[in-house]
């Protein structure tokens, strides 16, 4: 292999690794201010409109700090864990939810998956079969939603080191995605 090869290939290489640890690159949202300003700015989420609350135990986890919003077709929630470990464990219950959906073709669409021990995704832009359940978040704790007919989802799971924040809608209309899309834009996170 001649040296105008070798460098080709390494510059591939290179370029495709940036491209892999850019995508999982986003940044945790320490402060929930941060979180609130983003919901009234990009989707017209008033903090009254949310569920607040301090010192929560969620499956097992002590938080800092939960907001919750749903509205039945935009679902938007940011838990600040006490410990980083109980985030991402929160977080990989989803993940193997969905995982076992596309194993078994329950979900026909897009998805962009990325996790390491700190950080991981999920973005989403597709239909979930019926009769399939993801762990999701309900106000109080998670618990695993059936889905009892065909269910367009569109936007993503995160989590970076304590912080798990969920931004999807459910059967929405294009304005929810909009919506979902500004959401994601404005935190700069991952979306479909």
């Amino acid at each position: 292999m001649n040296r105008h090869h070798v460098l080709t290939i390494a510059a591939v290489a290179c370029s495709t690794l940036f491209l892999f640890s850019g995508c999982a690159s986003f940044q945790p949202i320490e402060d929930e201010n941060v979180f609130v300003d983003v919901l009234d700015k990009a989707a017209g989420v008033e903090e009254d409109e949310t569920i607040s609350e301090k010192n929560a135990k969620i499956s097992g986890g002590r938080t800092e700090y939960l907001i919750a919003y749903d509205d039945g077709d935009i679902v938007l929630t940011y838990i600040r864990f006490n410990d980083k470990d109980d985030a991402m464990t929160y977080f990989t219950e989803f993940y193997k939810d969905f995982e076992d959906a596309i194993e078994n073709r329950d979900f026909d669409g897009n998805n962009l998956r990325s996790v390491s021990r700190t950080r991981g995704y999920i973005v989403f832009d597709g239909e979930l079969g019926d009769g399939r359940e993801l762990s999701v978040f309900n106000a109080g704790d998670m618990y695993k939603t059936y889905f009892a007919e065909d269910t367009e989802l569109y936007g993503g799971i995160y989590v970076n080191k304590n912080v798990y924040i969920e931004a999807y809608s459910v059967d929405g209309s294009k304005c929810d995605k909009e919506k979902i899309a500004n959401v994601l834009k404005q935190l700069d996170f991952p979306k479909p």
